[in-house]
C-alpha cells in the first residue's frame, strides 16, 4: 500500500512535481553574538589540539582517528568550553559513545561532573 507521502517522493523523484519552497527563517539567529565570537575563539584553539592525531578515547566504536574533542567536564560555560585540561582529542563515533553510555564513560574517567 502508497501512502500518500510515498506517492510525493515518487513524483519529485521523477520530476513530476516541484519541491516545496523553503519558508524563509523567523530572523532568531542560531547563536548569539557572544556565543560567535566565542565559538571563533574555541575554532582557533581546539583545532590544532585534535587535527591529525589519534582518538584518545578507545570506545568498542572507535575509528581510530580523531575529529574533534570531547569535553570531559562539559562546555556549558566558556569557562568548561576554553579549559584544556577537560579536553579529549576525540573521534565523533567515541564522543556519541560517551553521551549514550554514561555509566561506562564515568567509570573510565572520560566524564567529570559539572559540580565538583
Amino acid at each position: 500500500m502508497i501512502t500518500e507521502y510515498m506517492k510525493h517522493r515518487q513524483q519529485l523523484k521523477n520530476g513530476q512535481v516541484k519541491p516545496a519552497q523553503k519558508v524563509a527563517r523567523s530572523g532568531v539567529k542560531p547563536v548569539s553574538a557572544k556565543r560567535a565570537a566565542i565559538n571563533r575563539e574555541y575554532a582557533k584553539e581546539s583545532r590544532p589540539f585534535w587535527k591529525g592525531k589519534p582518538c584518545q578515547i578507545r570506545s568498542p566504536v572507535c575509528t581510530g582517528q580523531a575529529q574533534g574533542i570531547h569535553h570531559r567536564k562539559g562546555k556549558a560555560t566558556k569557562e568548561d568550553l576554553m579549559d584544556k585540561r577537560y579536553w579529549m582529542a576525540a573521534c565523533n563515533c567515541c564522543n556519541a559513545y560517551v553521551e549514550t553510555n554514561d555509566a561506562w564513560a564515568r567509570k573510565m574517567g572520560y566524564k567529570v561532573s559539572r559540580l565538583k
